[in-house]
């Protein structure tokens, strides 16, 4: 019977370890923190609206300073919880990458020793960390944002 071979992504967050669950916190926090980061751009629109309702009397619209409280308060928020998240994605991605690095030293450590003389040693070393910092930026940035990004545009769906 024919195997499943696993996603790219799967076989990435392998490498994880313990730590594949701090990904997905961070990627929720990730989320949650767009959102966040959303919603002064909404309390700003409900000033102008409350301005432009009572115009010319300015003195009426009362909700301004709750208003902008609110958006200080959410934009402070966000930044609290994107700092959490980008904390909770950095450790794992370390961590991820640290584990793809000894894995790839293994592997190596397997070969035959007439592979290092077609091979030079430290090129295959380069290439290993080059991969392994690549999977780190991905895990820790890159994939913060696109989570985000699809979590800002979400409601507009719904």
């Amino acid at each position: 019977m024919k195997e499943k071979k696993q996603s790219d992504l799967a076989v990435l967050l392998g490498y994880a370890g313990s730590h594949k669950g701090l990904t997905f916190l961070g990627l929720g926090l990730s989320a949650v923190a767009m959102v966040l980061g959303m919603l002064p751009y909404i309390c700003i629109w409900l000033v102008a609206r409350d301005l432009i309702a009572v115009a010319p009397n300015w003195t009426q619209a009362t909700g301004i300073a709750r208003y902008g409280w609110m958006a200080f308060a959410f934009s402070f928020a966000g930044i609290l919880v994107y700092f959490a998240a980008l904390m909770c994605t950095h450790l794992a991605a370390f961590r991820t990458a640290s584990n793809i690095r000894k894995a790839g030293m293994a592997h190596l450590m397997k070969t035959p020793l007439g592979f290092f003389d077609s091979n030079a040693s430290g090129l295959l070393r380069n290439r290993l960390d080059g991969a392994a910092s690549e999977t780190e930026t991905l895990l820790a940035h890159n994939l913060a944002d696109i989570v985000g990004t699809v979590a800002m545009f979400l409601p507009c769906w719904c």
